[in-house]
């Protein structure tokens, strides 16, 4: 009896590896996916939403589509893992879903905005006068050499900020916040851990 359960508690570890590495491949594609989306459609962004109202371009624009891409498939993984442990375990794994932590956009779009950082605090002025059309000092103004300059150093740290929002979200979040991988992969070590093998 004893050797049947520590043989009962190998399948069941081998069905946690099995999923988890699942969840992994899953759930990183659909970030690389997404991030490969998201950079096609990045250089269409328009001056104000996009390059310098960024924080809401991200929770208006790429937020919602991180959310419908991957939570079902989230769901999927831990449906079909379910599934496979009904033979092997007394035990059922459900589905539950991530809160959405409206605080970490915020608080990520702050840590990656930080325009000194990014060595462009004193860019500011000059990307907002390009936007509206205004006349920059020197005489530059939209269109010019300046302004696309400005336009594509914008581009770069929206497209920095994209990366990490779906990395965040998606793989792997900040301390104490975890993405939807990292989700699954405990509610997974979870059930293996208190799952009664058949």
């Amino acid at each position: 009896m004893v050797l049947m359960r520590w043989f009962g508690r190998g399948e069941i570890r081998r069905w946690r590896d099995l999923h988890v590495a699942m969840a992994r491949a899953v759930l990183q594609q659909a970030a690389a996916d997404l991030v490969e989306s998201f950079d096609a459609d990045l250089s269409q962004a328009d001056w104000r939403d996009g390059l310098i109202e960024q924080t809401r371009f991200v929770a208006t624009r790429i937020a919602p589509v991180v959310r419908q891409v991957a939570d079902p498939l989230a769901r999927r993984v831990i449906e079909e893992a379910d599934r496979a442990l009904a033979p092997i375990a007394f035990h059922h794994l459900q589905w539950r879903p991530l809160p959405v932590d409206a605080n970490l956009m915020r608080d990520m779009m702050e840590e990656l905005g930080d325009w000194a950082a990014a060595g462009g605090a004193a860019l500011t002025g000059l990307v907002r006068g390009a936007a509206t059309g205004l006349p920059i000092a020197g005489g530059l103004g939209r269109g010019g050499p300046a302004s696309d300059w400005m336009r594509l150093r914008a581009e770069a740290r929206l497209r920095a900020k994209v990366h990490a929002y779906v990395h965040a979200t998606v793989v792997q979040g900040p301390k104490g916040r975890p993405a939807l991988l990292e989700h699954v992969v405990a509610l997974l070590q979870d059930t293996a851990r208190h799952a009664q093998p058949l």
